[in-house]
């Protein structure tokens, strides 16, 4: 389940990746599965999501020569060197942060000139609706500190030195599971409404029904939990 339309960004074989708060490591897989020979770097502080992505490599490395690691790090200070990567990735990472502008300014260092550079965040609608429905979402431990709006992550981080192409919104379907948990929150794991539409959005994810693919692609224009960018280092 990928928050970005890969297909979209070209690569040359050998371009080097990094996915800043790869979490379990889908965008990294996503990434071994579209491009060719290319090298992946899938940087995270929690170290069980980063031994859930080792994990899960064995079941990707066959389709791309290409080297991958998976490494801890801070996005405040990234380890490699300026003008690095051709691609960088940051999903729903840019709301948890208190200064995201510190990390944009790490991953424009560490991008090449025209490199391209995805973020994405929580659409503001679905945000605000969570934020209002539970206190508990909200002050969740390392959870979100801030509810962004377009305008103003397209303004912010061309800001920074980057061009902004355009955005899209994913994950249409995801939004009422969210609400019916903040709805829900202190028995949302017991809840009955909460593990249905979980069972159904796992249907999704593993079944990929194309009448249902169809549904989400109506939605997420309106009702996409995400929103994703696509910037251009200048």
């Amino acid at each position: 389940m990928l928050t970005f339309s890969l297909d979209k960004i070209a690569l040359k074989p050998h371009s080097k990746v990094l996915d800043v708060g790869c979490g379990e490591g889908r965008h990294i897989f996503g990434s071994l599965h579209e491009y060719v020979d290319v090298h992946c770097i899938g940087l995270d502080q929690d170290i069980p999501s980063l031994n859930k992505c080792k994990e899960g490599f064995e079941f990707f490395k066959e389709l791309n020569s290409g080297s991958t690691v998976f490494m801890q790090g801070s996005v405040y200070s990234l380890p490699f060197d300026d003008n690095t990567f051709d691609l960088v990735i940051c999903s729903e990472v840019l709301e948890h942060l208190e200064d995201y502008h510190a990390a944009i300014d790490e991953i424009y260092r560490v991008l090449k000139p025209e490199g391209k550079f995805l973020p994405s965040v929580p659409s503001y609608w679905p945000e605000k609706i969570c934020w209002s429905l539970s206190s508990g979402y909200q002050n969740m431990p390392g959870g979100h500190v801030r509810i962004f709006k377009k305008r103003q992550v397209i303004n912010e981080i061309s800001d920074h030195g980057f061009k902004y192409d355009y955005s899209e919104r994913f994950h249409g379907l995801h939004s009422a599971y969210w609400w019916l948990r903040c709805l829900f929150w202190s028995t949302q794991d017991s809840n009955y409404f909460v593990r249905i539409y979980k069972k159904f959005l796992e249907y999704h994810i593993l079944q990929s029904p194309a009448w249902l693919n169809y549904f989400e692609k109506i939605l997420n224009p309106i009702f996409g939990k995400s929103i994703a960018f696509y910037f251009e280092k200048k």
